[in-house]
């Protein structure tokens, strides 16, 4: 009984600890997933950069179309051939 609290309050912790922070899921290099987005900073073709709080989140590609935006979730999607972050 003991070892499944523990195992509960591991899980709480890191839980705790990542609440904040964006979370990035790539699908291959065709669509990412950015949850924690606050603003879309620039958007074109070849081009998206979004506001993630502390820092710019940029990618460059070809094709690159900005598919959903809601509750802090925006999907991307096209041929991503660069990502980096600017603080």
């Amino acid at each position: 009984m003991a070892r499944k609290k523990e195992n509960i309050q591991v899980k709480k912790l890191v839980t705790d600890i990542f609440a904040d922070v964006p979370k990035i899921e790539m699908l291959g290099n065709r669509e990412m997933i950015i949850d924690g987005c606050k603003a879309v900073v620039e958007y074109e073709e070849n081009i998206i950069k979004l506001s993630l709080g502390e820092y710019v989140l940029s990618l460059s590609g070809d094709n690159l179309l900005i598919n959903s935006f809601d509750n802090n979730v925006a999907i991307i999607s096209g041929q991503i051939c660069e990502i980096f972050f600017v603080s």
